[in-house]
């Protein structure tokens, strides 16, 4: 499999870079475990506010009939 790197430029955000090296070393772990970990736990609290906002529309749209206009005008 061809590797995959990225890179990002902290030069304006270096406490993170610095916070990142610390827990790192604290941890015993590897930069990057730290920063996967980081990233799997944005994109799992992502999705799951996808699936409640998905589900809430449902909910809504059970609401939505001629019968609930009523309270439209309250």
């Amino acid at each position: 499999m061809k590797a995959r790197k990225i890179s990002f430029d902290f030069r304006d955000r270096p406490e993170l870079v610095e916070m990142l090296r610390m827990q790192a070393a604290r941890e015993g772990r590897t930069q990057k475990a730290i920063v996967s970990d980081a990233l799997e736990s944005y994109f799992a609290h992502r999705q799951e506010s996808i699936f409640v906002l998905k589900a809430a529309e449902q909910s809504f749209r059970e609401w939505d009939n001629e019968d609930d206009q009523v309270y439209d005008s309250l």
